[in-house]
Order: structure tokens, then C-alpha cells, then sequence
């Protein structure tokens, strides 16, 4: 990726991604006076960068609890994209990618394998599939780290699946981000879909050379950069769609530089460029560290969580070690989850906030609408947390009931999400709060204490269990 903002996609003037996050939001606040005002959010961008983990949580629980959501969340993306251009021309991101523009070149790979899925997932070092991975996956659900819809997607895949497993051919998908840690690029594969794969680089060989997938592989020789090429790489789409509606899964992402925010508003701009009604679904995975509004099991699982919590939490708890308050914050009848970790920073949260959740509600709001999979993905420490504290708090967070996963278990379970929202025709008939509720969450949903102050403690266990860890905070 570009490693310069001001070469492609970037923001339309100086200051950082949280000062634009504010903007948008700020923009909303003047629309939507009465719909926002218990939100909070300052005026003053200074103290928005010091308070927005708590002021997000606040502005979702005003909003969803609102009557005009769709209409705040149009306000917020839009005010958003209206702060991205390409750089250095300084045209709007909107019209820059929807510029005319020649495909890239690609080349395919034919695979021989027989196109038949069946869902598999290693959990716990155990391959699972069938009755045994319906019955680990609601084992999640019963220990608090998954919600409900988990099992019940996966349940209604492993039906669909049978004996015969699930026949992909004939679909098609651009993958863009085809080749990030958790794509479920291969799934596409083993089904037999035409994938097209975006990246910056090429398919690995090992992939490329296997015998046992199915489907076709497309790919462009070198690689395609989405934030210096957004126009070529949405005629690519085109292109391989042939005119026939398409899947997109949107999984790009970097770190450093707002390149979380600008990628995903690049794919999500691709996704907008694109002629009406050739997108049949798009594909994302939320970050379980993003805040959203909280179902009635959940809040009382929280609930649960602090009634049971050991001697040494409460003590912490009541010294507040833990934060001030419970693990929700509530406006009306609306709570959604104090999950945003600080460390992540505005770009992190400007990418999940308004570039996912946000940009998943107004395409699933539209005419014609898209079906969109928006699923939060499990705590994996891939390569976006590679960061001392994030590393330090895995090893502590088993003591505060937070569940992790590995990233290939992520990639798998939830690839098998999404396959189920393209699968099975109730999916598109989500209510918007439906559209949320599946998650693969570790406890963070249903914690019952703000998880940015939280981490700190997590990390200080991680620490305890092991002291040669700090050396890795001193060089940080």
C-alpha cells in the first residue's frame, strides 16, 4: 500500500483521522439536533480525541434508539466521504473512482477440484465439522462468547451442507483484500466460485498451485493498489462481473498513516461506483472492539458476568481499576457496548464505525439494497494488533473471561458466516438491529466493564504471568 497520504486516497486537508471522525459526527449533530443531543459530542476537537471511547458508544445508542438512524447514518458516511479525495488532483473520492478507466490485465487459474463445502473450522486444535462443529459452536454461545446467531448460522449451514456439501459454482466474487489474514478467500475456492482476487500482491504459489480446490482464480499480475487505483480496480470489477450480479467481500486493510479509514472508504467508494444493482451482496468483518447496540440476553449476561465476577474484580471494581460504570452505556432504551480501545486510534475507528457499520446500514437501506454480512469477528491477534499491550493483555485476558481465537479460526468461522448470509434467503430479510446481532465476540459484548480501562489490567496480569514481556513495552 501507499505509504504517502498525499499520493491517492486521502483526507481533503491536514489533521489526524480522529479531528475528521469528530467533523462527521459534528456534521450530524447540526442536522440532527434533537436526535443527538444526548450524545454529547464536543465541540471541541481536543477534547473529542481524549473522551471519543466514550463518546461513540453514546452517539450509536442515540442514534439506533432514533426513529431517523438511516437518515443519521446517511449524514455521517456522506459527510465522511466528503472528506476524502484523490490526492494530488483533489478531486472528490466519489467521482475518482468512478472515473472512466481500463481494466487491469489478469490472469486465471482453473482449478480441477471436486465444488462441494463442507463447513470446517479447527477449534480448540480440533478440526470440527458437522454435528461436532453446530455443538463447539453453541458451546460458545453457552460460555458467552458468541451470540445466539452464531449458532444458528452455522446450524443452518451445516444442514444446507448435508452429506453432499455446498456447491458454489457459478457464483462470483471480487475479493478485495483477497489476501488479508482473515479473508475467507479459500472458502470461495473450495465451493468452486469464480473469486477475483484484489491485493497488492499476487496469490501466493501454494494456492495457486493446488489440486484440491475447485472454482476459477483471477488475479492481476503485480498486484492492484486500492488507494492509488480505485478507478481501474472498480472497471476490473465490472469486467469479470460480465453484467451478471456479484458478491464483494471488503477486506483490505493496513496500519499506519489512516490507511484502516482510507482503504475502507476506497472499497466502500468501489462499491457505491459500481452500476445499480450489480452488487448482490457485500461482505466485512466488524471488529469486536467497535460499539453496538446490545440485545436483551446480552445485557443480562452482563448483568450475570458481574454477579458472578471473583473477590479480586470486585475489589478492582470498586476501586475503579476497571473503569467507572458497567459495560454499556444506555440513552432511552438503547445501550450498546463500551468496547473501543483508545490505543486503536480515530482511523481504527472511523474504518469500523462509520466505513462498516454505519456504510452496512445505508446499503442495506437502499434501493435497490444490498445484503450485506457484517458479522463482528472473533479476538485474534492478527497483524493489525501487533502492538506490546495487545500482545501483553492475550496472556492476561483469560482472567477476565475474555475468549481468543486463533486468526485461522476466525477466518474460518466467520467465512462461514458470511457463506450463510449469502445462502439462506431469511438473511435478507434482517430487521437493521438483526443485521448486527451475530457475533463471534470473546465476552467483549457482554463484559461487564468498559474494556479500554480493562486492557490495562488485562495487561498487567499478562505481565505478572510473565515479567520478560515488559521488555517489549520499555522498547515501544
Amino acid at each position: 500500500m501507499q505509504d504517502d497520504g498525499n499520493i491517492g486516497i486521502g483526507f481533503v486537508e491536514g489533521g489526524s483521522a480522529t479531528a475528521h471522525l469528530h467533523a462527521a459526527l459534528r456534521s450530524a449533530v447540526s442536522r440532527f439536533p434533537d436526535e443527538l443531543d444526548a450524545a454529547e459530542v464536543p465541540d471541541d476537537p481536543a477534547a473529542f480525541r481524549t473522551s471519543y471511547p466514550e463518546v461513540l458508544p453514546r452517539f450509536e445508542a442515540a442514534r439506533a434508539g432514533s426513529g431517523r438512524r438511516v437518515e443519521i447514518a446517511r449524514a455521517v458516511v456522506a459527510a465522511a466521504a466528503e472528506r476524502l479525495v484523490m490526492h494530488p488532483d483533489g478531486a472528490p473520492i466519489v467521482d475518482a473512482v468512478a472515473r472512466a478507466a481500463e481494466p487491469f490485465p489478469t490472469e486465471t487459474r482453473h482449478f480441477g477440484g471436486s465444488s462441494r463445502l463442507h463447513p470446517r473450522v479447527t477449534l480448540d486444535g480440533t478440526p470440527r465439522e458437522g454435528r461436532a462443529l453446530v455443538e463447539a459452536v453453541s458451546a460458545m454461545v453457552t460460555r458467552g462468547s458468541a451470540s445466539p446467531a452464531v449458532a444458528d448460522a452455522v446450524s443452518w449451514l451445516v444442514g444446507e451442507a448435508g452429506s453432499d456439501g455446498i456447491d458454489l459454482s457459478g457464483r462470483r466474487i471480487a475479493m478485495l483484500g483477497a489476501g488479508a489474514e482473515l479473508a475467507p478467500t479459500r472458502l470461495w475456492l473450495d465451493g468452486g466460485a469464480d473469486v477475483l482476487w484484489i491485493d497488492v500482491a499476487d496469490p501466493p504459489t501454494d494456492l495457486i498451485e493446488r489440486n484440491d480446490l475447485a472454482g476459477t482464480l483471477r488475479w492481476i499480475p503485480g498486484g492492484a493498489d486500492l488507494l492509488t487505483d480505485p478507478d481501474r480496480v472498480r472497471a476490473t470489477i465490472e469486467e469479470f462481473a460480465g453484467g451478471e450480479r456479484i458478491d464483494l467481500g471488503l477486506y483490505a486493510y493496513a496500519g499506519g498513516q489512516a490507511r484502516e479509514w482510507r482503504l475502507t472508504a476506497a472499497m466502500n467508494a468501489i462499491v457505491d461506483g459500481l452500476p445499480a444493482g450489480l452488487v448482490q451482496g457485500a461482505a466485512m468483518l466488524l471488529s469486536p472492539t467497535t460499539c453496538g447496540v446490545l440485545t436483551d440476553a446480552e445485557l443480562a449476561a452482563e448483568a450475570g458476568r458481574r454477579a458472578r465476577a471473583p473477590r479480586w474484580l470486585r475489589v478492582l471494581d470498586r476501586v475503579h481499576a476497571l473503569g467507572r460504570g458497567d459495560g454499556h452505556t444506555t440513552i432511552g432504551t438503547t445501550s450498546t457496548n463500551r468496547g473501543i480501545v483508545s490505543i486503536q486510534g480515530g482511523s481504527y475507528q472511523g474504518a469500523q464505525y462509520v466505513g462498516k457499520l454505519l456504510a452496512a446500514e445505508v446499503w442495506a437501506s437502499a434501493d435497490p439494497a444490498i445484503n450485506v454480512s457484517v458479522n463482528t469477528a472473533g479476538v485474534s491477534l492478527t497483524e493489525s494488533l501487533q502492538h506490546p499491550v495487545f500482545e501483553i493483555a492475550f496472556a492476561g485476558a483469560q482472567a477476565l473471561d475474555v475468549e481468543t481465537f486463533p486468526p485461522a479460526t476466525t477466518a474460518a468461522l466467520n467465512g462461514l458466516l458470511t457463506l450463510h448470509d449469502r445462502l439462506d434467503p431469511a438473511a435478507a430479510e434482517r430487521s437493521l438491529d438483526e443485521l448486527f446481532t451475530t457475533r463471534v465476540h470473546g465476552g467483549i459484548y457482554v463484559a461487564p466493564y468498559p474494556i479500554d480501562p480493562a486492557l490495562r489490567v488485562a495487561a498487567g496480569i499478562g505481565v505478572l504471568k510473565d515479567p520478560r514481556r515488559i521488555a517489549a513495552l520499555i522498547r515501544r
